[in-house]
């Protein structure tokens, strides 16, 4: 059972990171009130853990992350 989850865990790793990265320069230049809201989501991060991450790659982040909580919550359902 592990190396099911857990190959599973690295998929959904390895796709958010090549996927977010590629959509994420989409995002900012096609749908502006999701960049903002991303712009939004960002400045939370940075002020939270206190790191200062250039606009490219903290838009990457919050795409990345987004797409993470979309494949855990479909993984979730499709599994039970």
């Amino acid at each position: 059972m592990p190396a099911k989850t857990g190959a599973s865990h690295a998929l959904a790793a390895l796709v958010s990171m090549l996927a977010g990265t590629v959509l994420s320069k989409y995002v900012w230049e096609l749908l502006p009130p999701l960049a903002s809201v991303g712009e939004s989501v960002s400045a939370g991060l940075v002020a939270a853990t206190g790191v200062a991450l250039p606009r490219p790659l903290s838009g990457s982040l919050v795409v990345i992350l987004g797409l993470s909580f979309v494949w855990g919550t479909i993984y979730h359902y499709a599994r039970h």
